[in-house]
């Protein structure tokens, strides 16, 4: 654990820093050992281990406006550390024991951003494909791991048979936590708290998962989690189905008054995914109607009423522009290597990011993506003749089509899902319709018959 060290992680306030760690670990590891080993043992922590040192990077806008800025809360490596090692454990004692939900995908092994938005839209695309609709509600939490309670996860954790030792030790953890700001060589007053997933700790986000992970138990519609992110939806043929998720909108709403959470309700969008121009029925979150949209943006694909990517690849490719026109203002001047570089790392990420999910089916959309490529080959070589081929500019700088890289991008999808995640290859694939004894062989899957160009262009037909 040592070793993997960054040498740039800051240290907490008890001064002890990764560099100092890593070139003393032959005598560091064997100290700390010990007092793990007494920590764990007398459930335990130094005081220093339980405070954060919150220090504010300014975002954008008004410097003096606290909203622009981000808090980064540093704690003690060495605790860190620890928490590492019983992480790993508990991890592994939960998941083999099939705790967390399948709805959740945050913070878990062999499970993404990637794999919450296909699980959503593969549902979806089965329910158009059927001529049927969805009603969508995208729900955000306000400040959701601010908001949990110690006293109420301590709770939860209480009834997951976990061992004494480990539960004196996260109860000793959690409690008489402090932290204070230090900005301008300055340091605030500390203060005491009392809930929150703690800041900077590496165990912060599956104490997170814990907490919400009787959500879904609480709906009969479908949901799907990524963290915080949280989605309800339900095929929506009758004035009953609407009536169903309303009411499992207020269950959602019961638990989080239950468990202390809050919902925006600004922020809380719903989406009717049809092929069909029909009316959304209205959903309300404590008597308040919920805005209707016709795109919403999840986890960082736009999500439209159609199924169609046009409005999320219009975004891209904007986006990707402008932080190409960037770099041609600034890096004009610049050898090749640094201009390929600048555009591996902050152009084509924009153009790739969950592209296995949203990549286009149209040669118009696919061609609209490979313009931005073509533009900065052209920049990187600076070569601008209407007459140069790009293709040729591209094969010399060993770009290859962005079409062909998110096939492969799809392939190590489906491979991760079908190799590593037993529980999405059991939900999302198909077994063959025929298996022949003497042509196939064992890994042979059905392909799910399409009604549509918009199901046969997604993800698994494809």
């Amino acid at each position: 654990v040592i070793d993997n060290l960054k040498i740039s992680c800051s240290a907490g306030v008890d001064d002890i820093n990764s560099k100092f760690l890593k070139s003393t670990k032959e005598y560091s590891s064997i100290i700390l050992s010990k007092l793990f080993n007494q920590s764990l043992n007398c459930g335990y922590l130094p005081d220093d281990w339980k405070v954060g040192k919150v220090v504010p990077i300014h975002k954008t806008g008004d410097q003096h406006s606290p909203s622009n800025y981000r808090p980064i809360s540093l704690t003690s490596i060495p605790c860190k550390i620890l928490e590492h090692v019983i992480f790993s454990h508990l991890v592994n004692f939960l998941e083999s024991n099939n705790f967390f939900s399948p709805a959740q995908h945050g913070f878990r092994k062999s499970f993404s951003c990637e794999t919450q938005l296909l699980t959503f839209t593969n549902d979806l695309h089965l329910i158009l494909d059927r001529s049927s609709q969805a009603d969508c509600i995208f729900l955000d939490f306000a400040k959701a791991f601010d908001k949990v309670s110690h006293s109420l996860l301590l709770h939860k954790l209480s009834k997951l048979s976990i061992d004494s030792a480990t539960l004196s030790w996260i109860h000793a953890f959690l409690t008489n936590r402090s932290q204070f700001v230090f900005a301008n060589d300055t340091s605030s007053p500390s203060a005491s708290v009392t809930s929150r997933v703690p800041q900077g700790s590496v165990r912060g986000p599956l104490l997170f998962l814990t907490y919400v992970n009787d959500l879904p138990s609480c709906v009969s519609s479908s949901i799907s989690l990524f963290a915080d992110d949280c989605v309800i939806y339900r095929e929506v043929t009758n004035k009953s189905d609407v009536s169903s998720l309303q009411c499992d909108l207020d269950r959602v709403s019961e638990w989080c008054d239950l468990w202390h959470m809050q919902l925006n309700t600004n922020k809380c969008k719903v989406i009717r995914v049809s092929r069909l121009q029909s009316d959304v029925s209205c959903y309300y979150l404590n008597h308040t109607p919920l805005q209707q949209v016709t795109t919403y943006k999840y986890l960082g694909v736009h999500i439209s009423s159609n199924l169609s990517w046009e409005t999320h690849i219009q975004y891209v490719t904007s986006n990707a522009n402008r932080m190409l026109g960037f770099i041609k203002r600034n890096f004009s001047a610049a050898p090749l290597s640094l201009k390929l570089l600048l555009y591996k790392t902050l152009v084509r990420t924009k153009l790739e990011y969950a592209s296995s999910i949203w990549d286009p089916g149209t040669d118009v959309l696919t061609s609209a993506v490979e313009a931005i490529q073509n533009r900065s080959a052209r920049f990187i070589l600076t070569n601008y003749h209407r007459t140069a081929s790009v293709t040729s500019m591209k094969s010399s700088l060993n770009l290859p089509n962005l079409a062909s890289r998110r096939e492969v991008f799809r392939l190590c999808l489906f491979h991760k899902i079908y190799y590593h995640n037993h529980t999405l290859r059991d939900k999302l694939l198909a077994p063959p319709f025929y298996i022949s004894q003497r042509l196939d062989h064992r890994h042979k899957m059905g392909v799910p018959s399409c009604n549509t160009t918009t199901f046969h262009n997604s993800f698994i037909p494809r």
